[in-house]
């Protein structure tokens, strides 16, 4: 079975009649299968947040609509994510692009609005258990999968490449996969900490080790390279609880283990040394990943978009990226979206939607230092995560990252909190199957 994981006391308080109503019971179950289908497949978990947040409104009550809004208004991280969804909508007032351009940004912007709703949904503790559970399975099935995949042609794979030396992606892309692995390592190192037998916590070490080794042997994703390794860095300075000397060990290992892993992994030292070239030679004349990315951040840092404040207006990018950019095959890579997502809200929103962004990644950290040295180290290795994705790729705008990144702030916050919306006296030992 896997962990139970949650950051403090269980609260289950006395349900109401809406929340003991089968439509209230049935919306969590679906928000359970949600968190087991985002890994997978990215129309299964629109089908299951809808029908969410579709039974989750179908049980309120007239009642329930002010307590609702207290609670999810005192909640710190759902202030900055509705502020920056409803700056979406007042953006398209000022912005060039079409109505089916703009209504698309909605469609990928919404899940902010319905960041309150999930955290509603996992006020009780035997929900969050069974959510971490759902992404854990998923996250499990994936790493077999792709270990799998190296020897045998798995008919449900991305990829059909067997062997070392290749990228091994079995669902989503490998940026996607990538970083909800490197999540996973610090999950499971955080379960093998918490592990309350000398047997289980080496299964969820070498579990971690696995994962870690997924996605530095048998990614090409650079994305998850980076994520992988400061996630577990800011993990376990975080899980030693500031012990300077302790903090030096794990920084001197995590230098060796990158040194190691270039030398046994083709596939590592191949891509590390391409984002080198590339990022020498980058210009408009050739498309590649690095260079791509480096000539739309020129272009998007010195462009003036006359409204520094508010920006060019929702959906403007792709306007003026195309534009700009002439070549059609290098268009084709960076005018759907510039592979930034602080940029793009910059460009877009301005400097007050950069700013609502840095307080939604704010609001995570800051309770982190509210739950123990250990659960403190898993919501900074995702805050982690959340900063290099969205430096080199517009995560919130995509599809199975965005998914990905507005969910787990849910459960992050939603078990690092009361259901009152207070801090909460963190376990000192691990919370029994």
């Amino acid at each position: 079975m896997l962990e139970r994981q949650d950051m403090g006391d269980e609260v289950n308080p006395v349900p109401s009649a809406a929340q003991a109503s089968w439509t209230r019971r049935a919306a969590q179950w679906s928000l359970v299968a949600m968190f087991f289908a985002f890994p997978i497949s990215v129309a299964l978990a629109n089908v299951t947040m809808a029908l969410a947040v579709l039974l989750w409104f179908v049980s309120m009550r007239w009642a329930d609509w002010k307590p609702f809004f207290a609670q999810a208004w005192r909640n710190p991280v759902a202030k900055p994510a509705v502020l920056l969804a409803l700056l979406v909508v007042v953006a398209t007032f000022w912005s060039p692009a079409t109505g089916p351009e703009i209504v698309g940004y909605f469609k990928k912007y919404s899940k902010f609005l319905f960041l309150p709703v999930f955290m509603a949904l996992l006020v009780q503790g035997e929900v969050r258990q069974r959510c971490w559970q759902a992404f854990g399975v998923a996250m499990l099935i994936t790493l077999v999968s792709t270990w799998l995949n190296v020897w045998i042609d798995l008919p449900w794979s991305q990829t059909r490449n067997q062997g070392f030396g290749v990228d091994h992606t079995v669902f989503k892309d490998h940026i996607a996969q990538g970083i909800m692995m490197s999540l996973f390592v610090c999950l499971t190192a955080m379960w093998a900490i918490k592990a309350e037998s000398r047997g289980r916590a080496l299964l969820w070490w070498f579990v971690c080790a696995m994962s870690a080794m997924s996605i530095l042997v048998l990614s090409q994703g650079r994305t998850g390279y980076l994520g992988v390794f400061f996630a577990a860095l800011v993990f376990a300075l975080s899980a030693l609880g500031g012990r300077i000397k302790a903090a030096m060990c794990a920084v001197t290992v995590a230098a060796m283990l990158v040194v190691v892993v270039y030398a046994v992994s083709p596939q590592f030292q191949e891509r590390t040394n391409l984002a080198l070239r590339e990022a020498h030679s980058s210009s408009l004349n050739a498309v590649t990943s690095i260079g791509a990315r480096i000539e739309t951040w020129r272009f998007m840092t010195s462009s003036s978009t006359k409204m520094t404040f508010l920006g060019a207006g929702t959906g403007s990018y792709p306007v003026f990226a195309r534009s700009y950019f002439k070549d059609p095959a290098f268009c084709a890579v960076v005018c759907p979206h510039p592979h930034n997502q602080f940029l793009l809200f910059y460009f877009e929103l301005g400097l007050l939607g950069l700013a609502l962004f840095f307080w939604y990644i704010f609001a995570i950290a800051r309770r982190a230092f509210e739950v123990t040295p250990v659960h403190r180290g898993l919501m900074l290795g995702f805050v982690t995560i959340m900063v290099v994705s969205n430096m080199t790729h517009s995560s919130f705008w995509l599809s199975t990252e965005s998914h990905y990144f507005v969910i787990m702030t849910a459960l992050m916050m939603a078990s690092a909190s009361r259901a009152a919306g207070q801090p909460i006296a963190p376990r000192s030992k691990p919370v029994p199957d």
